[in-house]
């Protein structure tokens, strides 16, 4: 089977649109920014090549209204199916969609082009997606490689500073949750969240620019070094208890109006960034609880679920 990337490592995608031009001219978009592009021009097509294989795609660009089936249709069958349900979906839609878009979100959609299709656009949507997903892939990988004995575990507290940090925490907090595999994409996010906007006090605008300008990862370094930030960290508490696992994040940072990202906003759909928080509620936890000023957030794990919901994850 392919692990979701060619033999020479391109990232591979797959667009479904019943229209011929529609198709060709993503695939050349897309094609020249080095990506390995398959075509499927009905829903029906697209599923068949899913479910063939499905570690084959590292998104998928769906077209919402096509005759057969839909890529709503599509889109739920994907959801339903625990092999296809990660991969990430780019909807394309009508640019008056804004009710589409919500039902869209509703069921797990959180990438979206409008037509007509903007080449910068389609560019920067689709490195997001790719990018989300080969975190999760990534995470889920190491968390496979962890002991059951973690389980074990029923109280812990530890702390972090950098991004490096949280990732190996998260993974082995998720490790413990064997129960809910998934876990550690959310997990990964609040505690990032919990580094880059909580302690070095990135905003959303700010986040956006230097995505742009490929100087995030910098931006992190250079803050992580400034004087007022260097004893700075970041509080984990695990407990697990008979029927439920409570993980709670404390940053140090100044906090942020948390209400405004527990759901995906349609307005920031087609932007690079923004839905960590709204993945989060949909990947692993239950529950999700921002308490004080947004500097606080805990997040639960039912454990009683013998099958959680996931719609939303990449």
């Amino acid at each position: 089977m392919m692990n979701g990337h060619t033999p020479s490592g391109q990232t591979r995608l797959l667009v479904v649109d019943d229209e011929g031009f529609n198709r060709e001219i993503l695939s050349v978009l897309l094609e020249s920014a080095g990506y390995a592009v398959d075509q499927a021009k009905s829903g029906q097509e697209a599923l068949d090549r899913m479910t063939a294989d499905p570690e084959a795609y590292d998104a998928v660009l769906l077209d919402r209204m096509m005759p057969g089936l839909s890529g709503m249709d599509v889109l739920l069958q994907m959801k339903k199916d625990r092999r296809l349900r990660h991969v990430p979906v780019i909807m394309q839609t009508a640019i008056d969609g804004q009710e589409e878009i919500v039902d869209g979100i509703r069921n797990g959609v959180f990438y979206y082009l409008v037509k007509p299709i903007q080449r910068e656009l389609l560019l920067s949507i689709t490195q997001a997606a790719v990018y989300d997903h080969s975190q999760y892939r990534r995470l889920m990988s190491e968390v496979k490689k962890h002991t059951d004995a973690l389980t074990l575990m029923n109280d812990a507290r530890f702390r972090y500073r950098t991004p490096v940090e949280a990732n190996l925490l998260a993974v082995m907090l998720a490790s413990a949750v064997p129960e809910v595999p998934s876990l550690v994409f959310g997990l990964s996010e609040l505690m990032m969240n919990a580094v880059e906007h909580g302690n070095l006090g990135i905003s959303y605008q700010e986040k956006s620019e230097l995505i742009e300008k490929s100087a995030w990862a910098g931006e992190i370094e250079r803050r992580l070094a400034m004087p007022e930030n260097q004893s700075k960290s970041v509080e984990v508490v695990y407990t697990r208890m008979p029927h439920m696992v409570a993980i709670t994040i404390i940053d140090q940072g100044q906090g942020f109006d948390w209400r405004r990202y527990m759901e995906m906003d349609p307005s920031r759909v087609f932007e690079t960034h923004g839905r960590g928080i709204a993945l989060a509620r949909k990947t692993g936890f239950s529950a999700i609880e921002y308490q004080d000023r947004g500097n606080v957030v805990m997040g639960l794990v039912d454990l009683n679920r013998t099958s959680p919901s996931e719609p939303g994850t990449p």
